[in-house]
C-alpha cells in the first residue's frame, strides 16, 4: 500500500484521511507470470497500479500476436476503450513476470471521483500523462527509424532487461530477425 501512496501523492497533494480512504478502496493480486490479468473479449472494470512486476498489453489480428505496450512498476492503467464504452477488451493484459498488482473497481472509482477533487485531479494528470506517451508514439512510428526507436529504448532499460525479444518486436513495428540485427549493431 506504501508504494501506491507514495506514487499518489507524487501526483497530487492529498488529504491523508482521504488518501487512507482511496488506498483502502483497492484490492490486492499477485499474478503469476504469463497469466492474464485480463484476456480479450472481457470487460474492463477496474483501473490498475503495478505495484511490482511487468505486464504485456496485446491483441490478436488474424492469428497475428501484437503487443502494443508493457506496464511496469508503478504504473497506473486501465484498458481505456473497455473500461469508457463498456465493451469487451480487444487486448489481453499478461504478467510477463510474478507481479502483484492493486485495483479498484468501476464503482468505486466513480464513488471517489464524484466526492474528491483531488482524485479527480490524480486521474485527469494520469490520462494527460497517458495522452502524451501516446503522442510520442505515434510520432516516433511516423518520424523515426526502426533504429531510433530501438535506441530510445536504452532511456528505459525495464524493456531490454524484462521484455522477451518477440515481444519487444513486435511493439517496435519490426520483425523478431530485424530486432535481431539491431540489437547486434549496439
Amino acid at each position: 500500500m506504501e508504494i501506491l501512496k507514495t506514487y499518489i501523492r507524487c501526483i497530487i497533494s492529498i488529504d491523508e484521511e482521504e488518501l487512507t480512504e482511496i488506498i483502502a478502496a483497492f484490492y490486492y493480486k499477485t499474478i503469476k507470470k504469463d497469466a492474464c490479468l485480463l484476456k480479450a473479449g472481457q470487460f474492463c472494470d477496474a483501473y490498475y497500479f503495478v505495484e511490482r512486476g511487468a505486464l504485456r498489453i496485446s491483441t490478436t489480428i488474424d492469428e497475428k500476436a501484437f503487443t502494443s505496450w508493457f506496464a511496469f512498476e508503478n504504473y497506473f492503467f486501465t484498458e481505456t476503450e473497455s473500461y469508457v464504452n463498456t465493451c469487451r477488451s480487444r487486448f489481453s493484459i499478461q504478467a510477463i513476470e510474478e507481479s502483484v498488482i492493486c485495483s479498484i473497481s468501476r464503482k468505486k472509482m466513480d464513488r471517489f471521483l464524484q466526492k474528491s477533487l483531488a482524485w479527480n485531479e490524480f486521474i485527469r494528470k494520469n490520462q494527460e500523462q497517458a495522452f502524451i506517451k501516446l503522442q510520442d508514439v505515434v510520432l516516433s512510428f511516423q518520424v523515426q527509424t526502426a533504429t531510433d526507436r530501438y535506441e530510445n529504448l536504452f532511456n528505459h532499460p525495464e524493456f531490454l532487461q524484462k521484455v522477451r525479444q518477440k515481444d519487444l518486436a513486435s511493439m517496435l513495428g519490426v520483425t523478431p530477425f530485424s530486432l535481431s540485427r539491431l540489437r547486434s549493431k549496439k
